[in-house]
């Protein structure tokens, strides 16, 4: 299959997903860059999953959400300007890490969220 249309369908895919799950999607778009061969490394795909989600993307559904009352514009805020210094950080320290710990923290925060919210599931 064409790259320009495997990334076509995985955009168009994480685009719902992540409008029904509330976020980004970049642990999506990340393991979809790696996984279809779209990129040859890590790093490659760290930096266009940052730079796709630099775009506004999200500020459609984010309007549906605020127009429903849910959002937090204080904690926004906050999260915002935070998540911005502290990102140029971990951009830095990317480079300075062996890959191959930079993989297993994925796998490990990846499984650790995928556990939290099976609990939450279980629970509801």
């Amino acid at each position: 299959m064409n790259d320009l249309i495997k990334t076509f369908l995985l955009a168009a895919i994480v685009g719902i997903i992540s409008g029904m799950q509330g976020m980004a999607g970049s642990i999506y778009i990340l393991f979809g860059l790696i996984a279809l061969g779209l990129v040859d490394s890590q790093q490659e795909a760290a930096g266009t999953t940052l730079l796709y989600t630099s775009i506004p993307l999200t500020l459609g559904a984010a309007y549906v959400y605020y127009k429903k009352g849910k959002v937090n514009l204080k904690l926004a805020s906050i999260l915002i300007p935070t998540a911005l210094v502290f990102s140029i950080l971990g951009a830095k320290l990317n480079f300075n890490i062996p890959n191959k710990y930079v993989i297993l923290s994925l796998s490990i925060t990846t499984f650790a969220i995928s556990i939290y919210f099976f609990y939450k599931y279980l629970n509801e």
